[in-house]
């Protein structure tokens, strides 16, 4: 091969490998913006935006500071990068099937703890019953407590965060619960709080989640 045309295609070669290199590189810093360079594509996203999987936290003269999928930060200041771990996650789905009343029963976990839940998108929140509060080990006494009517009473309910929620492989911190004085209900209500983290799909008998980010 003609030397005068080896040089170009090595540079070219050379290019393609660092693109497909999931690596993420900072090019320029403003404030609460960045312009990176996430596995070979250059934008610019700005605070709270995440872009395959990579959440931007805080951006400023001094650097970026990025959340990746499994959780961890890093700051990174202009033309600093990393290399090698950041391809674009893929997005964890469960399929659940509705039992003989039409109900979507799923086993998950609250804190480490095994539990059943009913899918519920008419409920603004995590349902707990008192009850399966106190099996499950939630400290939800001393939390702010209120009222709320259910179908044949009003009971005492206390606001509590659950560090960690699972269905599946779905995992989701920080979510917000309520729980209620008593044995009902008779499941753990899986609701918004949880579900708005979800794209959820029907598919005949079966209901689709699917992980946004």
């Amino acid at each position: 091969m003609n030397k005068l045309l080896l040089i170009p295609l090595l540079m070219i070669a050379s290019l393609s490998l660092a693109q497909a290199d999931g690596s993420v590189r900072v090019l320029a810093l403003f404030s609460d913006k960045a312009m990176v360079n996430i596995n070979g594509k250059q934008l610019i996203i700005k605070k709270g935006q995440v872009v395959d999987g990579i959440k931007l936290i805080s951006a400023s003269g001094r650097g970026a500071v990025l959340q990746f999928s499994d959780g961890s930060q890093k700051t990174l200041g202009i033309n600093q990068s990393i290399s090698s771990a950041f391809k674009k996650p893929q997005k964890k789905k469960l399929r659940v099937f509705s039992d003989s009343q039409g109900m979507f029963m799923v086993d998950g976990a609250i804190n480490g703890r095994s539990t059943r839940f009913l899918i519920d998108t008419g409920a603004s929140h995590i349902a707990i019953s008192s009850a399966e509060a106190d099996r499950l080990g939630l400290d939800y006494k001393n939390a702010p407590t209120g009222r709320v009517q259910t179908a044949s009473e009003e009971v005492p309910v206390w606001n509590i965060k659950l560090d960690r929620v699972k269905v599946g492989s779905i995992n989701v911190p920080q979510v917000d619960a309520v729980v209620l004085s008593g044995n009902r209900p008779e499941h753990i209500l899986l609701g918004m709080t949880f579900l708005q983290h979800l794209n959820m799909q029907r598919e005949g008998t079966a209901m689709i989640l699917e992980k946004k980010y």
